[in-house]
């Protein structure tokens, strides 16, 4: 079947600003798919053979750190990218740099004001329809929710983000990840993969705030773990089957 892991870069991003570093903390790196049957076996002659099945992109933004030190939340977010600067706008007051009321209504309880954004998660061709996508998410907000009370993402195609650069890769190297992944606009149209995009990611629990395309959860609630991806996850994190 194979097994997957979440290889992470050993980079640490230079900002414009010396002082973004204490308050946004990059998590980047690469998916991996192995082949094998997930050990050196010497006597069969098997061993596990890893190959680069996609690569993903967070953000732990310490809204704490922020606040303490007097510096405005919009400004550090608008700093870091566009589509930060919109989960910013979506989520928070800019008079007070708190969640805005609607936003604490429609998620509940929300334990924490640090946020975690999922910038970027994106999966080679041939490794499409697994749920793979989907897992290194799920992994995601496991690692690194850790006193985060929101979760949250610009829920937006990335194949129709035409020029969009994180700046985590180089230029050269950001051209050859794009043929790599073979995006072709021509399959759908942007709303029928808007659309797909919400759907999956409603699995976790992700609740659409606003009409700009941003979606988060909260941390403190018991979000589902879609059923696609039961076979990536621990099997002591999965829910006991129901008895008949």
């Amino acid at each position: 079947m194979g097994r997957l892991y979440l290889i992470y870069d050993q980079y640490s991003k230079r900002y414009i600003v010396d002082e973004l570093e204490a308050y946004v903390r990059p998590i980047s790196g690469y998916v991996e798919f192995s082949i094998g049957d997930g050990h050196d076996n010497a006597h069969e002659g098997k061993q596990e053979r890893r190959t680069v099945a996609g690569r993903f992109e967070a953000s732990y933004i310490n809204v704490d750190n922020s606040l303490v030190a007097g510096v405005k939340l919009y400004g550090l977010m608008d700093t870091y990218s566009a589509d930060m600067a919109e989960v910013y706008e979506t989520l928070f007051d800019p008079r007070t740099d708190e969640l805005r009321k609607n936003v604490r209504e429609l998620l509940g309880n929300v334990p924490f004001r640090n946020i975690l954004v999922i910038d970027r998660v994106e999966i080679l061709p041939a490794y499409r329809g697994m749920g793979l996508g989907l897992a290194t998410i799920w992994d995601i907000i496991q690692r690194h929710s850790a006193a985060c009370g929101i979760v949250a993402l610009k829920a937006f195609p990335f194949q129709f983000r035409s020029g969009s650069r994180s700046g985590r890769l180089g230029f050269l190297e950001e051209i050859d990840w794009n043929k790599k992944m073979g995006y072709d606009t021509r399959s759908y149209t942007l709303e029928f993969a808007h659309e797909k995009l919400i759907f999956h990611l409603m699995k976790f629990g992700f609740k659409r705030v606003g009409d700009r395309g941003v979606m988060a959860l909260s941390t403190s609630m018991q979000n589902p773990i879609p059923q696609e991806i039961h076979r990536w996850v621990p099997r002591s994190v999965l829910p006991e089957p129901e008895q008949l």
